[in-house]
Order: structure tokens, then C-alpha cells, then sequence
């Protein structure tokens, strides 16, 4: 998969910021990172579950955000196939397995020994061989992920506007008190 890489440009709101404290405006700015951060999270498990038909929570426990350091951040997405009991409620059927919305025809689960575990399906015409169903989502998800990173830019703008408003309300609050 390519790296993605987001760049913003917050001269817009350096102005604003330049009344405050040092420590003020990187307070702003980590809790701007870590709610955009929280956004494409929410945003990219939207994206990729209308694509995928893969459940949001799955989606989301697959995404992970970082703080690289005070001023930057980082979004990381597992692409690697997610295994079938995964995608919802398991139910046997006639001709196989269904979980969530997908069917698998010719699976099964081991119902004494992992009630809840995998399901599984023969990988050739002899018994043995068998395999751990999976869904292969990298083609439908990584657009997806990308359309959410596309929108980023407009929403840490607006997160910054809000905390360094927030920010500013405060110092105002404590001079208002200090008197």
C-alpha cells in the first residue's frame, strides 16, 4: 500500500494563537490532533463500512492514531483481511456458514472444541487441508481511507479554531478573576 501523507497549512490560525502562552497553545494544539485524530477514526470506519459492508466497530478497532511528537500525529489502518466470525453473529445454514451479512458455502466451525472460534473451509478435495475463512478488504478500503483523508484538512482547521477559542476564554477567565 502507498503512504498517505496529509500536510496542513495553520497560518490561518497562527495569528490567533500568538497571544497565548506557549504551553496554552500547545495544549490547543494536542487536544486539536488528538479529536481530529478521534474524527478521521470515526470518519474512516463510516467510509470503509459503506464500502466494505465490514461493521464500523471492526473498522475501528483496526485504526490506531499516534502522537509522534508535539506537533504531529499519525493514522494507521490494518488492511490485512479480517478472519470471518469477526463480521457479526455466526449461524450455520444449509449450505455453509453465515456471518454478518456474508455467507461462506462449505464452512464450518468446530462447535465442541471453539464454540466461538474461527470458521474454517477445506482448501482442497481431501479432508485435511482446510483454511480460516477470511475477507480480503484492501481494495474497497484503502479508497476509502483515503476519501477520509481528503477531508481532514477542513476539520483540524475548525478543531483549532475551537480550541484556540477555547484557550483564549480561559486566559480571559483567569485575568477576569485575577483583578
Amino acid at each position: 500500500m502507498d503512504r498517505l501523507t496529509v500536510e496542513v497549512d495553520v497560518r490561518g490560525v497562527t495569528a490567533a494563537l500568538a497571544g497565548l502562552s506557549s504551553a496554552a497553545m500547545q495544549a490547543a494544539w494536542r487536544r486539536t490532533l488528538r479529536k481530529t485524530a478521534a474524527w478521521i477514526k470515526s470518519r474512516t470506519g463510516k467510509e470503509v463500512s459503506a464500502a466494505t459492508k465490514i461493521p464500523q466497530k471492526v473498522i475501528r478497532s483496526r485504526t490506531y492514531f499516534f502522537l509522534r511528537s508535539a506537533d504531529t500525529g499519525k493514522v494507521w489502518l490494518g488492511l490485512n483481511p479480517v478472519e470471518a466470525h469477526r463480521l457479526g453473529t455466526v449461524t450455520g445454514t444449509r449450505k455453509g456458514m453465515r456471518a454478518g451479512r456474508n455467507t461462506f458455502e462449505g464452512a464450518w466451525r468446530q462447535t465442541k472444541a471453539k464454540p466461538d472460534g474461527p470458521i474454517y473451509r477445506r482448501t482442497g478435495k481431501a479432508r485435511t487441508p482446510f483454511e480460516v475463512v477470511t475477507v480480503d478488504w484492501s481494495k474497497s478500503g484503502d479508497p476509502a481511507f483515503r476519501r477520509a483523508a481528503q477531508m481532514c484538512e477542513a476539520r483540524l482547521m475548525t478543531i483549532l479554531k475551537q480550541e484556540v477559542n477555547y484557550e483564549m476564554q480561559k486566559a480571559m477567565g483567569k485575568a477576569k478573576h485575577a483583578r
